[in-house]
This record gives structure tokens, C-alpha cells and sequence, in this order.
């Protein structure tokens, strides 16, 4: 299947995401005007690269933060999908994603990077995919603030930071900075 479409600017895209609430949270009762947008998210997840780069040293914290500015790109072109779905079909969404973001992004240093952080490749990728997690957990602790029913996503969400911080070596620093 090839995907046919315009090249779109970064504010394009941004604009799309910046409109585009996260599905999580609208399928848990949470209204529009308070579900958190997908740009929302990103840069939640970028600031949290920032923080957590001054507990874990050697990583390049600008590079991981673009990363975690960058990781749902592809969302701007086929929307946000439920954990649960993209779960199921896992490589075709995210080759759906890539295919999406290679052919409708104008910028060729956003796509590289986009890329990049699809791959997994570098610890830095990784750990703007652990800042994903948290910047999700610590939505829904929020959110449980407020009366929500979301700790379903709470604790698949802790589970992951846990596992996917333990594979980095950076658990004992998260648990402390994000006190789980």
C-alpha cells in the first residue's frame, strides 16, 4: 500500500497535533476542552528528557529532546490510535507513521530524525521513549486528581516505565525524580 498525499511545513503538522486530543483520555470520559492534545504530550515528554538528563549523564539531552518533540509526527497524518489497537497491528501502524512522515513532512531534518527515533537504535531514542511513558503517567495522575477513572492507564503506563527503565539502567533514578 503506498500512501499518496501534499507535503505539509512543520506548523502544519503542528497545528494538526496541536488539535488532535489524545484518544486515551477522551475514551475515559475525559471532555475535549480538558483531554490533553498530542503537542501537549510531545512537549510534556521533551521537558521530562530535560529533567530526568540531570540524573542520567552521557546522553545528548538536546537530541533526546527533539526526539520526544518529534515521536508522533505520524499522528498528524492518521490520528491518534488507541494503545490497545496499535498494540495489535504494532508494525504496520508505525510503518503506516514512517511511511506517512517520510512522504508528507517537507523538512528533510525532521524526517531524519523522526526516523531515528523510530528505529530505537540509540540510548537517546530510547530514553525519549521512557519521557513518552512518564509524560503519560503523570497526565493521568492528574487527571485521577480530577475525579477521572484513568488507572488503568496509570498502571500499564508505571509498568512500562518500570520494565523499559530497568532495560536502560535508569530505574533507581526515575523512581526517585518521579516517586514511584
Amino acid at each position: 500500500m503506498s500512501i499518496e498525499m501534499s507535503r505539509k511545513s512543520l506548523t502544519d503538522v503542528a497545528f494538526s497535533l496541536i488539535n488532535l486530543a489524545r484518544t486515551g483520555w477522551m475514551l475515559r470520559g475525559i471532555p475535549g476542552s480538558l483531554a490533553e492534545t498530542v503537542a501537549e504530550h510531545s512537549f510534556m515528554s521533551a521537558l521530562i528528557c530535560m529533567e530526568l538528563s540531570e540524573d542520567v549523564k552521557d546522553l545528548d539531552v538536546e537530541k533526546m529532546a527533539i526526539y520526544a518533540l518529534l515521536h508522533d509526527l505520524g499522528e498528524a497524518f492518521i490520528g491518534d490510535v488507541v494503545k490497545n489497537f496499535s498494540s495489535s497491528v504494532g508494525e504496520t501502524k508505525e510503518r503506516i507513521e514512517l511511511e506517512s512522515v517520510e512522504k508528507g513532512i517537507e523538512n528533510e531534518l525532521a524526517k531524519k530524525l523522526y526516523g531515528e527515533y523510530s528505529q530505537q537504535q540509540s540510548r537517546e531514542a530510547k530514553m525519549a521513549k521512557l519521557c513518552n511513558y512518564i509524560a503519560t503517567y503523570i497526565m493521568g495522575l492528574r487527571y485521577r486528581e480530577m475525579g477521572f477513572r484513568v488507572d488503568d492507564i496509570i498502571e500499564n503506563t508505571k509498568k512500562e516505565i518500570e520494565d523499559f527503565s530497568r532495560e536502560l539502567g535508569v530505574w533507581e533514578a526515575v523512581k526517585r525524580r518521579y516517586s514511584l
